[in-house]
């Protein structure tokens, strides 16, 4: 009897065989065709099904076990199997890969295979894992677990018996699992700087990267594969800068490449519309089959303005994924980034001494800045406090005494003052701080309505007011994304009114002006007035008389 010193997971260079399972001892019992015995396969996602295929066989006679030959439906079917330094001659990974892409031919076969109950009779055989239809986060490539006889112990100095095995020999059943060669289906879409771009200005430009892996796609299993990434605006936003398309990680192999349009990959990006596909070419997807997860990392940049359309309802845009799943079918993987913008709609209106609207008075509205600038403006909020700001935007109220805001930043702090008053009116100056307070519900957003709270702080009390009134809290509801299209929303261009009771902000007549200083004041000056005067006139008589004697005299 001939045996070869094989440790068969010499496969795993071959194709992905790993590691060994547990003995099956049958010693005084001659090997027969129904010996089986099941194997692992790891790195398989939760969900996903198996089909396997023998491309050996072992073959027998009275006796027992006499050796391997190729399975039907190899183009070497029938021909014993042979091996060169411990390796089967003829089973490599292209000759796997192309018996994967049209495994009807095999034979023997269990399309429904569970390795947690079946078991598999003595030989190799094709592994082909299928993602989950739903939720999937892995694809695969083909791999080979094997079922063997040895006569020597187990673990990795088995003996492996290639030719003849009868019941004279103390043998064992002994196996070679697989560990999947999988790459993992990832998308991430997320703002680059999610701490100051997610509640943003109206206006602002905010930029986004996708983050993706292009799979290990065998070119002979996978003919044409499928990998695209589509980006789409839902709401509040519009496109400023074309996608910038990168391949790679700093360190790792050629480090990060900027990828050529048209020729890696092609895109329909136009800047009025409200998405954009970046569609890789089967090419260049089946050319990074040998690199290294790092290497085949994708990352696809552009920036975009927040709209008008934000105030009204969350900004928000998404990116989807469509790729090859299996040789015969795709699947799509999406994520979403929101953005949040804020508006003052119901907060603050302006009436006159009469408790009515008041028209024509003009409010400046200041974002707070921490240095002094030569366009900042010095707000003298108390005797001992002082701040800093810009101006965001100015209203004159109209006819409804309106003082509405749109697109503020959650993120920052805000004054309102009166800067003009109407004609024959004085000036109201109180000073009005705000701040908004919201949070973000990130990755479970789901398209619902959110909630923002504005708190206002007067920095001296309005005439009438009570001390409880120098703080107010309102909540403002923003509409969800799952209103999209809803043409019941009409809510005009400051989105929904804020709850709570409005702050009017009272100016006064200049002929109503209350009077300063007491009695006493009035009578100090009439009373100054009379002496100055009775003065002036002594003065002149005197004068006058002076000039008399001075004539009498000539």
């Amino acid at each position: 009897m001939k045996k070869m010193k094989k440790v068969f997971a010499v496969m795993l260079s071959l194709a992905m065989v790993l590691g060994m399972a547990m003995t099956v001892s049958a010693a005084g019992t001659k090997p027969v065709p129904a010996d089986s015995k099941k194997v692992t396969i790891e790195n398989v996602e939760k969900g996903a099904t198996y089909a396997v295929y023998q491309i050996i066989d072992a073959t027998y006679n009275e006796n027992g076990f006499t050796g391997y030959v190729w399975a039907e439906g190899t183009s070497m079917a029938g021909q014993k199997v042979t091996f060169e330094d411990g390796a089967v001659v003829g089973l490599t990974s292209d000759e796997i890969t192309k018996l994967a892409a049209n495994p009807g031919a095999l034979k023997e076969k269990n399309e429904n295979f569970n390795p947690d109950k079946d078991e598999l009779t003595a030989g190799t055989w094709m592994v082909l894992v299928t993602p989950p239809e739903t939720n999937a986060i892995k694809t695969y490539n083909p791999m080979v677990v094997s079922v063997f006889y040895t006569v020597e112990g187990s673990g990795s100095n088995n003996t492996l018996v290639t030719d003849v095995l009868d019941a004279s020999e103390n043998w064992t059943l002994e196996t070679t699992d697989a560990f999947a060669k999988s790459s993992e289906i990832k998308l991430d879409k997320k703002l680059d700087d999610v701490e100051f771009d997610t509640e943003v200005k109206l206006g602002q430009d905010v930029s986004f990267t996708i983050t993706s892996e292009i799979p290990s796609y065998d070119p002979t299993y996978y003919k044409n594969p499928v990998f695209n990434v589509t980006d789409t605006i839902v709401n509040g936003l519009k496109y400023k800068t074309e996608p910038v398309v990168t391949v790679g990680t700093d360190g790792v192999g050629e480090g990060v490449k900027t990828l050529t349009k048209g020729t890696e990959y092609t895109s329909n990006y136009d800047a009025n519309n409200d998405a954009f596909t970046i569609t890789f070419t089967p090419s260049y997807i089946t050319s990074l089959a040998d690199k290294s997860k790092e290497e085949r990392e994708v990352n696809i940049k552009y920036s975009a303005t927040i709209t008008d359309d934000a105030v009204v309802m969350v900004g928000e845009n998404k990116a989807t994924l469509d790729y090859t799943r299996t040789p015969d079918e795709t699947s799509t993987k999406e994520d979403k980034e929101q953005v949040f913008t804020f508006a003052l709609n119901g907060v603050f209106g302006k009436i006159g001494d009469d408790g009515k609207a008041l028209e024509g008075a003009t409010f400046t509205l200041y974002e707070k800045v921490e240095k002094a600038g030569a366009a900042t403006t010095e707000i003298k909020w108390s005797e001992t406090e002082t701040v800093n700001g810009i101006v965001f935007g100015e209203v004159v109220t109209g006819a409804d005494g309106k003082i509405d805001f749109k697109g503020l930043d959650g993120d920052k702090t805000y004054y309102l003052m009166e800067t003009a008053a109407p004609d024959g009116y004085s000036i109201n100056d109180t000073i009005y701080k705000i701040d908004i307070a919201f949070v973000d519900p990130g990755d479970a957003y789901e398209g619902e309505d959110v909630t923002y709270t504005i708190t206002v702080t007067k920095n001296k009390p309005n005439e009438g007011d009570g001390e409880d009134d120098l703080t107010k809290t309102y909540t403002v509801t923003l509409n969800g994304t799952n209103k999209k299209g809803d043409t019941e929303i009409n809510v005009g261009e400051f989105g929904n009114e804020a709850s709570g009771e409005k702050i009017n902000i009272p100016n006064t007549k200049l002929g109503n002006l209350p009077s300063t200083g007491g009695i006493g004041t009035t009578i100090f000056t009439i009373g100054g007035c009379a002496i100055m005067i009775i003065a002036a006139g002594l003065f002149f008589a005197s004068r006058r008389k002076s000039s008399k004697d001075s004539a009498k005299e000539a």
